[in-house]
């Protein structure tokens, strides 16, 4: 039998397995799956997310006080407390106080309001917000999972200088990635889909594990589940790239789906997205590598060639293969906004890297941007950027009618923009209820399209604010400065 000191970590050692096979399994699931945008895959997530997330409450050094004095978790909570709130049903009067334009949706829509079943929530439409609870939750409880999985193992065990600033570029990439998914944001939904959020929320717990170093963290689960989300983008990049060379209309040449596919998504703007996380990290990997390469160090060309066949320029190389690879499948996607949303991200990631770092090395990291921006220029123009080049040159035209795939700048999403902010003043204080966008969105659309119902704002931002009113911009502008306040403190970290 072991001694009772010896316990728990056995415990632990055993027991961080399911988590690890768990949360891989869903980083691949959830893409594969047509992005989780089904029922049935929702379900599946959901499900995976609360064993998950049992596994570690169960974990001897459990601690539920440490969680909660993280900031976004701490601003989180709060926001999902006044989102359950908005599923209360509330009597008439209080209703008509608090929100008198959802106390008049309820009188004009019903035969029978306020006098029979005269009790209402907030949310005009609580199965939505239910569904939508239900994910966000899901997420919550994935971001929860990853901060402790990631301090259950080697917390006694310090990080050396090389180690410490790797993990330093890995939280970066973890950062430009959550930015390319805000930016990409602003004029799309990526944010309501579900393998993306999810991703969102990995990157994210990464991002919260690796600021709190000096706590300890697990760096062997770090580094598998970074190399597993750039092994797993860098695939399905390739199944994206031959997939649409092969010219086929369905999904895995089997699915009929309506709208503009990409890879395993239904959506190539969303396929954009997720790609554009995956391949800022693996950039970020790849330059914690060539950092402290010894290429620099070596004399002679013949001498700089033969590194090539090292093991250290193998080891190193390869994420900058598969990062290049993964990029030319975000510009083969032909994606606008993700492919701009990426390209900022980058360069506010490599222009703060290049100033950050001591001149001494400065011009290896400058050498191997540089390196990187024409291989990925190779891989562009040789899958074929003809379809992505025609795309941004609809920037420049103004739709004067209604065309099949409105660009970024027509009159279209600029129309569904000015449309929802209607909805704002007349629901600034609580909203509509969290999901409930399609179904008062309606009453507020003055445009015409014929893509038909809309199911969201093209705006993530847009959208939340008039789903949840004031504490939605509220916390949009929290996690914004908390974003902010991790990036400063991760560049503050390289010398």
């Amino acid at each position: 039998m072991l001694e009772e000191e010896n316990c728990p970590l056995y415990y632990i050692k055993m027991s961080t397995r399911p988590i690890d096979v768990l949360l891989i399994s869903l980083l691949v699931f959830l893409p594969l799956a047509l992005g989780a945008v089904h029922t049935w895959s929702i379900t599946i997530f959901a499900i995976v997310a609360v064993i998950l997330f049992n596994f570690c409450v169960f974990q001897p050094d459990f601690s539920l006080k440490k969680l909660i004095r993280i900031p976004v978790v701490a601003l989180s909570g709060i926001f999902l407390a006044y989102l359950i709130l908005q599923l209360i049903p509330i009597p008439p009067n209080v209703l008509k106080f608090i929100s008198p334009n959802t106390y008049k949706l309820y009188c004009d829509f019903s035969l029978t309001y306020p006098w029979v079943n005269n009790w209402r929530p907030l949310s005009i439409y609580p199965w939505l917000s239910v569904l939508e609870l239900i994910k966000l939750i899901s997420c919550g409880l994935i971001f929860l999972s990853v901060i402790c999985r990631s301090f259950m193992q080697d917390n006694d065990k310090e990080i050396k200088n090389d180690e410490f600033i790797s993990m330093t570029y890995i939280q970066l990439g973890c950062l430009t990635g959550i930015l390319a998914m805000l930016l990409h944001s602003i004029v799309d939904f990526n944010l309501h889909i579900t393998a993306n959020i999810f991703y969102f929320s990995v990157f994210l717990a990464l991002t919260v594990a690796l600021s709190r170093k000096n706590e300890g963290i697990d760096k062997k689960f770090i580094l598998k589940i970074s190399n597993s989300i750039i092994f797993i983008g860098f695939t399905i990049s390739i199944f994206g790239i031959v997939h649409k060379l092969s010219g086929s209309e369905k999904i895995y040449w089997l699915l009929e789906k309506d709208g503009y596919h990409f890879g395993p998504y239904i959506n190539y703007d969303h396929y954009a997205g997720f790609m554009s996380m995956c391949s800022s990290l693996a950039f970020a990997s790849f330059m914690a590598k060539v950092r402290y390469s010894s290429f620099f160090l070596i004399k002679g060309i013949r001498n700089k060639l033969a590194w090539f066949s090292t093991k250290e320029a193998s080891y190193s190389l390869r994420h900058l293969f598969y990062a290049v690879v993964m990029v030319g499948s975000l510009f083969y996607s032909s994606s606008r906004g993700g492919i701009l949303s990426f390209l900022i991200a980058m360069l506010i990631f490599y222009f703060f890297i290049i100033i950050k770092t001591k001149s001494s090395r400065r011009g290896r990291l400058v050498f191997f941007f540089a390196l990187m921006v024409l291989l990925s220029l190779v891989v562009i123009f040789w899958i074929g950027p003809d379809e992505t080049f025609d795309k941004f040159h609809q920037l420049n035209k103004v739709a004067r009618s209604i065309i099949h795939e409105p660009s970024v700048l027509s009159e279209v999403r600029p129309q569904i923009w000015s449309d929802v902010i209607k909805i704002v003043p007349d629901f600034y204080l609580m909203g509509t209820g969290f999901g409930t966008f399609p179904s008062v969105f309606s009453k507020y659309r003055t445009h015409r399209w014929n893509g038909g119902f809309l199911r969201y704002a093209h705006c993530d931002y847009l959208q939340l604010v008039s789903e949840t009113g004031i504490m939605g911009f509220i916390f949009i502008i929290g996690f914004l400065v908390y974003f902010m306040r991790l990036y400063a403190s991760a560049l503050r970290k390289l010398k």
